[in-house]
């Protein structure tokens, strides 16, 4: 009995011995559960859902032995579920819509009697850049000029050559971007022709004068795109030698006619001009010097001109502008000449003559 009563208080003590060893285990450190920080969920829109990992570890240290054990969980994060974003709807507007609404000639013609004014330059305010050209209202031209010019006759008072420096002063003004007008003025300096007998020079001035209804169209509005430029044109240009000249005649011819002229941007800062103008029916007349010089009637007379040129643009208000022109005037006249031919004794019938002008300039222009 005494024998039973040993073995039960032993077995008290043995489990208490234990538990007070497990309790020290776990208060030292040497029984652990360790679990991992969540990680952050990645947006749907920057790549796949990523799943979360949970470690959990424990480590048992039995006295004189050691032993780990580590338990780990994944749990898949579920993909949540978005509203997808309304798809904005975008409306596109093509150049062809753009120039659509581009006041046309017409209507800019309308706009000078009318309030539309303003509509028309808002329009141009909006879609063209600011150093557009066509945001000019008022040009000024100065153009200093070599010509030569050679008149071909079967009347030896019409036949001669000169050479000769002038000055081209033209301005053009634009009520709107597409109507406006135009006038020049080209005045030579100390010219002279040949006289008949070749033996001396007969002082001449030359007085060219153009006025201009003008009508123009661009291919869009962008500052490279290429217009087209329609003038109705008033011209009047004179030949005039001293009074008491025995040699030749002075000459006038007048009306009127059309121009047509292109623009052709290449960049920003360079554009080609192409031009040609044509008069149909012009007013021919010789006048009385020291002699009464006259080839006949004035019957028909007519005028063609092409021109090539080049806009250097430093600014819309700001270009450096050549040109080249060459034109040619056919008159013809009635009936027979009023003096014989000095070269050949013989009075001349219906006398033609061909008069060819080529005319090169470099100036400036102004702009605002």
């Amino acid at each position: 009995m005494k024998i039973g009563k040993i073995l039960f208080v032993m077995m008290i003590v043995s489990s208490t011995s234990y538990a007070q060893v497990g309790l020290e285990g776990f208060s030292s450190g040497r029984y652990e559960v360790r679990k991992t920080k969540p990680t952050h969920r990645k947006p749907t829109s920057e790549g796949p859902a990523e799943t979360k990992t949970e470690t959990t570890t424990s480590t048992a240290v039995a006295p004189g032995a050691a032993a780990t054990t580590t338990m780990t969980t994944t749990v898949a994060t579920p993909t949540p579920v978005t509203e997808a974003s309304p798809t904005p709807t975008v409306v596109a507007t093509t150049s062809a819509a753009v120039e659509a609404q581009e006041p046309s000639i017409s209507e800019q013609a309308e706009s000078l009697f009318s309030s539309k004014a303003e509509k028309v330059y808002d329009f141009y305010r909006v879609q063209v850049h600011p150093d557009d050209v066509r945001n000019n209202k008022v040009e000024l031209e100065v153009m200093p000029v070599i010509g030569y010019t050679d008149s071909q006759s079967n009347y030896s008072y019409r036949d001669y050559q000169s050479l000769f420096e002038a000055l081209k002063i033209k301005t053009n003004v634009w009520f709107t971007p597409l109507i406006g007008v135009s006038g020049q003025l080209m005045f030579s300096f100390a010219a002279d022709m040949d006289s008949v007998s070749g033996s001396s020079r007969v002082p001449t001035k030359y007085e060219y004068l153009d006025l201009g209804i003008n009508f123009r169209r661009f291919f869009g509005v962008s500052r490279l795109s290429n217009s087209m430029e329609f003038a109705v044109l008033y011209s009047d240009s004179k030949v005039n030698v001293e009074s008491d000249n025995t040699s030749r005649p002075r000459l006038k011819t007048s009306g009127f006619g059309m121009a047509l002229k292109a623009r052709v941007p290449t960049s920003e800062s360079y554009a080609w001009t192409f031009g040609g103008s044509f008069y149909p029916r012009l007013q021919h007349s010789e006048s009385e010097t020291g002699v009464d010089i006259k080839s006949g009637t004035s019957d028909e007379n007519i005028r063609l001109g092409v021109d090539l040129g080049g806009e250097f643009k430093f600014t819309r208000e700001s270009q450096l502008i050549w040109n080249l022109g060459l034109s040619t005037e056919k008159n013809t006249f009635d009936g027979a000449a009023s003096l014989p031919d000095p070269h050949t004794s013989a009075t001349p019938d219906n006398v033609s003559v061909t008069n060819s002008l080529i005319m090169f300039s470099l100036g400036y222009r102004w702009g605002h």
